[in-house]
């Protein structure tokens, strides 16, 4: 897989190229922009019971002090990305840092301290090209190759974590955008001792996130309607992934639109990626 993503942006590259320099205020500026959503849902509904699982020092579980969570919670996603370069090597691309996390807080439960049950750290690095390039009714808007970096910060037992090369197109046509998102894991050592920090934390992992994301939106001046679907898109005898359905309309606030979400699948969270979980949320996105 990462021969075959490797090979493609190589031959991006070949196609649109123009003279390499610094980011220019004229292009993007050496300014902190967006990258994915920014957004807080203030009430993130499940159905499902769901256990706050505790380990030992020693990567055990511990299933005396573990508890029943809330059904509801906060959420929230951060999301930033900083133009470094314009047009890197005098392959038309242009060269990015980003950096996303997403917390889950269990702000309702005040008699366990309302704790953060868990948060998602994600830096990448990017290559972004912009081709324009008219194909039938549609726009070749994007291409990005990505190496990024996820995890969860926890300690031995609790961690979660795994590196990846992705990359993703974006088509559009009129007031509809489509596209698909492909990722190669990188390979990580088993583990010889769970109590070892070295190795992989969860070999499992695209059993139950798969391994591609095609999505598709609609979207005019004043709303948005998305719908995103994560599996082994090539193997659907592993047919596990997720499926998202996102709804953005206006707010009495310019700056904010209302945002209201329906996640139904695995890996909603690292810490759970291999429960499947229903989730209605309601809350506020900043707007386009």
């Amino acid at each position: 897989m990462f021969k075959h993503l490797l090979t493609t942006s190589i031959l991006i590259t070949s196609l649109f190229s123009r003279d390499i320099a610094p980011i220019q205020k004229e292009n993007h500026g050496f300014n902190i922009m967006s990258h994915h959503q920014n957004f807080l849902l203030f009430s993130s509904y499940t159905n499902k019971t769901l256990t706050e699982k505790q380990w030992n020092s020693n990567g055990t579980r511990d299933y005396n002090k573990e508890y029943n969570r809330k059904s509801n919670e906060i959420q929230f996603q951060l999301s930033i990305k900083l133009p470094l370069y314009s047009n890197l090597f005098d392959t038309g691309a242009d060269f990015f840092a980003a950096y996303t996390q997403q917390s889950f807080w269990q702000i309702y439960d005040t008699e366990n301290s309302s704790p953060f049950r868990e948060t998602n750290y994600m830096p990448e690095f990017f290559l972004e090209w912009q081709p324009d390039l008219q194909i039938g009714s549609s726009t070749l808007k994007q291409i990005r190759l990505s190496l990024i970096h996820q995890s969860n910060g926890q300690n031995i037992g609790a961690s979660r974590s795994w590196n990846r090369t992705e990359v993703s197109f974006l088509m559009q046509n009129d007031n509809f955008s489509y596209g698909m998102i492909a990722w190669d894991r990188w390979q990580e050592d088993e583990k010889e001792d769970i109590s070892e920090a070295s190795g992989d934390d969860n070999p499992d992992l695209e059993e139950y996130i798969g391994k591609q994301k095609v999505f598709i939106a609609y979207e005019n001046d004043d709303y948005k309607f998305s719908l995103t679907h994560q599996n082994n898109l090539f193997n659907y005898d592993i047919n596990k992934g997720n499926t998202i359905v996102d709804f953005i309309f206006p707010s009495i606030n310019k700056n904010f639109d209302f945002f209201v979400r329906y996640f139904t699948g695995y890996g909603e969270s690292l810490i759970d990626y291999d429960v499947k979980i229903n989730r209605a949320s309601f809350g506020i996105i900043i707007a386009n």
